[in-house]
């Protein structure tokens, strides 16, 4: 479930987003720092200045991305876990992730981890039923089924292959989610001994 969220994708992209910020207000420290230096007569090279920077808001941003998803990762990893034990319906979770998250973050975190949730589920028990060997992607077949899921409909490989995949390649996918929103399932495919 959340620990098979790609922590990495989500520390990127939260570093593209924070370092451009953090950056730029330690640049502005720095010039006003630079500016009272030199109405003291005290000279410095900005180019120092300016890498030295840069090198801080980097570590500093990279520190900060770290604590805030280990933060979220620790408030999923007992949220999500507590809501399925309950047997609540869908729309209960999303309550508890609003707060954290707002109402459309937390209605995509919820579909997407129910859904692997979901799917993770049914491989543990196919797995240990000894009798299924494969396994089948659906999706809803409408108009909203994405280019992603779409060539992945009717698909079959084996119960643990990360086989999955379109023509353009890519990594092949154990199951869904194959995206943030994802509504497709996997069946059974039962072997013959």
């Amino acid at each position: 479930m959340i620990q098979d969220l790609d922590w990495n994708e989500e520390d990127d992209e939260l570093y593209r987003v924070l370092f451009p910020l953090v950056r730029n207000a330690a640049v502005a420290g720095a010039g006003g720092a630079l500016e009272g230096l030199d109405a003291m007569g005290v000279g410095v090279d900005w180019g120092l200045v300016n890498q030295a920077v840069a090198a801080w808001a980097r570590g500093y941003t990279y520190d900060l991305v770290r604590q805030i998803n280990g933060t979220t990762r620790k408030f999923l990893q007992g949220e999500i876990p507590a809501w399925v034990e309950s047997g609540d319906p869908l729309e209960a979770l999303i309550e508890t992730l609003k707060p954290m998250f707002g109402k459309v973050r937390a209605e995509m975190i919820a579909a997407t981890e129910v859904t692997r949730a979901f799917a993770e589920g049914n491989l543990a028990t196919w797995r240990v039923s000894g009798v299924v060997k494969g396994k089948r992607w659906y999706t809803a077949e409408d108009e909203l089924v994405c280019p992603i899921c779409g060539p992945l409909a009717g698909m079959e490989v084996g119960l643990d292959e990360n086989g999955f995949t379109t023509e353009e390649g890519g990594e092949g996918l154990t199951a869904p989610p194959a995206h943030v929103n994802c509504r497709c399932w996997l069946q059974p495919v039962v072997g013959e001994d």
